[in-house]
């Protein structure tokens, strides 16, 4: 999964990029450019580690997700243009994005509107996908003047995705419409799923009561949350009851990141190694084990399987056993989230 942050410039989204990712501070490119910053991140997970201490494995691997946040020049997203253009690129190949909004007082920008600046970056999507709909439709239109007859309800799709945007709706607010075949190429912005991070001040923990379309949204303390994400283990306990900070915004951006894109997490365990895997919410088992190997996919007999909490319950697997919680499946199963699955096959 990779998700790209966006923002307006002094919003903080690098901040908040650095709370993801726990660097230290901005890292700014040499050169004069502007370059995405990578942060893969795994995904706490308190099942895997109780699996982890009950098999004791040699290796224990977290799911992870992969954050993109578009650094460079000091000044250069005061050049809106410039910048808004490159930010948009670098956009298109994520699976989701997540703008950050801000929500503190700022000396050179006065006040914060958190709607207002998502109404505008939100604005910038609509007119980028709208100029690639019209590109579009224009060589469509071209090709049937040359008497070359359309295949597929593509230009019909792309109608509609004109209105759309015309009326200032957002692509996502249609999901049927930009997850059909004929559309599959495109990489409109507007259609990805999207998280609004509004970034309040350190003393303000607050959701302001402001409208943000169809996004989901949540709210962090950035510059408190990256000195958090510094800390070691003992003094960031500290450092949360002190500032009435129950769940870490690395936490719960992740989790909103999974939920946002109907992502799932199953587990294999063994002495060898303990593993979280993300796939799609429903995925079937035998797609499931093609996550792991193609090979296992391919030579797919049955998937034995546990949910966590009833291993939990039981202690181990074979205990689970016993009180028969432990079941075969077959390929067409479709997996959920928590299950501990052991796949058998035959190639």
């Amino acid at each position: 999964m990779k998700l790209g942050i966006t923002g307006l410039g002094r919003a903080g989204k690098t901040t908040v990029f650095n709370a993801l990712t726990r660097r230290s501070g901005e890292s700014v490119p040499s050169g004069g450019q502007v370059v995405p910053a990578l942060g893969v991140v795994p995904v706490p997970d308190s099942r895997v580690d109780w699996l982890s201490a009950l098999y004791r494995p040699e290796k224990t691997t977290f799911a992870q997700i992969t954050y993109m946040d578009l650094q460079g020049v000091p000044g250069m997203a005061d050049n809106k243009r410039e910048y808004m253009s490159l930010l948009l690129t670098h956009m298109r190949p994520m699976d989701a994005l997540i703008m950050v909004v801000r929500n503190f007082a700022d000396s050179a920008l006065g006040a914060p509107d958190p709607a207002r600046d998502f109404r505008e970056l939100e604005d910038e999507f609509l007119i980028a996908d709208l100029a690639s709909v019209e590109k579009r439709l224009e060589k469509l239109d071209a090709e049937l003047k040359r008497g070359k007859k359309p295949t597929g309800a593509e230009k019909e799709l792309l109608d509609k995705c004109s209105q759309t945007l015309d009326a200032g709706q957002p692509l996502r607010t249609l999901p049927q419409l930009v997850n059909a075949p004929e559309l599959r190429g495109y990489t409109f912005l507007s259609a990805k799923p999207l998280l609004v991070i509004v970034n309040n001040s350190d003393e303000d923990d607050l959701m302001p009561p402001v409208s943000l379309g169809s996004a989901e949204a949540t709210v962090v303390r950035g510059k408190l949350e990256m000195e958090l994400a510094q800390l070691s283990s003992e003094e960031a306990q500290s450092f949360m009851q002190d500032f009435g900070i129950v769940e870490s915004a690395l936490d719960r951006v992740i989790k909103s990141s999974f939920a946002l894109l109907d992502q799932i997490t199953f587990l294999t365990v063994g002495e060898d190694e303990v593993k979280a895997w993300t796939i799609a919410k429903s995925t079937p088992a035998i797609e499931a084990a093609g996550a792991i190997h193609s090979d296992i996919q391919r030579g797919f007999i049955r998937a034995e399987v546990v949910a966590y909490e009833d291993l939990k319950k039981a202690g181990d697997y074979a205990a689970a056993r016993k009180h028969g919680t432990v079941r075969l499946e077959g390929k067409n199963y479709p997996v959920r989230d928590g299950d501990v699955i052991h796949f058998r096959f035959n190639i």
